[in-house]
């Protein structure tokens, strides 16, 4: 099995989905989706068909297409010489079949330009008669209740009443209240929050291991910013997630685990994941789908 066919497979089953629903939602024969999960392309019918069919597969798992395409691209088939060679001797043979085709087209052009160009001329004199038969003739009558401007006076604006402005009232002065003791104000001491800090430890292929210190258990919330992203997380490694689901633009969803996170994420690139209030850098993650493990450290005492 190649690599692109086991991350296809793996998006698959991790949304609970078979080939027969693909093959309902893509209308791909099943045989050519298991054709592309044992990494068998070339029973696929043509490299066009090759990859239109993964695309459409990607798609349907809720995998980006376009990353899919570029990442495994040395697997993909390549065109045959003898199909580009075919499609260059049709388009040899269908120009040269067709002698007359160029110049009834040329004319047929010509003849709308031609059309269009005497219309156009009739509705510029059109316009330019009407406008002429429209001028005011001097000495003429004044509809009823016009404004007479006199000499000088055109181009003057109208003044424009000015308007108070509302005055906003001063907020009443707030007076510290003080203790009967000595007169002093109560100082107010804010409560220490602990601060976490989220560090990447290692990785291991598609596997990201990442350490938490501060707070007691982890919270995750993710956020899809871009495109439709799947998502599943549990307290450790697994392939069955109690908590998953496909978020779509701005949506989000807070998830709340033990003391150790382990969460897979169909499009890294699409979703803003903070951990404990810290941010998880995503861009970081390359591997479509990604794994992400965080464990909770004990915070270090100074």
């Amino acid at each position: 099995m190649s690599e692109l066919g086991q991350v296809l497979k793996e998006a698959r089953e991790e949304k609970g989905i078979t080939l027969d629903d693909i093959q309902r939602i893509t209308k791909i024969q099943r045989r050519y989706l298991e054709a592309i999960e044992r990494g068998h392309l070339h029973v696929l019918p043509g490299h066009f068909y090759a990859r239109a069919f993964i695309k459409s597969y990607a798609e349907a798992v809720g995998l980006d297409p376009n990353h899919i395409m570029s990442h495994f691209q040395s697997d993909l088939p390549a065109q045959p010489p003898q199909e580009q060679l075919e499609r260059l001797r049709r388009r040899r043979v269908a120009t040269t079949s067709n002698p007359l085709q160029a110049g009834k087209w040329v004319t047929k052009t010509l003849l709308v330009l031609f059309v269009g160009l005497i219309i156009g001329v009739i509705y510029v004199a059109a316009v330019n008669s009407d406008g002429f038969s429209t001028q005011p003739v001097p000495g003429g009558n004044l509809n009823p209740g016009a404004e007479v401007v006199g000499p000088g006076q055109a181009g003057n604006p109208t003044p424009v009443p000015q308007v108070p402005q509302a005055q906003t009232p001063n907020p009443p002065a707030v007076t510290p209240e003080t203790t009967p003791d000595n007169g002093s104000t109560a100082p107010v001491v804010p409560e220490e929050v602990p601060q976490s800090v989220l560090t990447f430890e290692s990785q291991q292929g598609s596997l990201y291991k990442y350490t938490l210190t501060g707070g007691d258990k982890i919270k995750v919330k993710i956020k899809a910013v871009g495109e439709n992203c799947w998502y599943g997380a549990a307290e450790a490694k697994t392939t069955k997630f109690p908590k998953q689901g496909t978020l779509t633009k701005d949506q989000e969803v807070e998830i709340e685990l033990g003391k150790t996170a382990y969460m897979r994420l169909g499009k890294p690139g699409a979703v803003q994941v903070t951990v404990n209030g810290t941010a998880l850098d995503t861009s970081k993650l390359k591997f479509m789908p990604s794994n992400v493990s965080i464990t909770l450290g004990q915070p270090v005492t100074e």
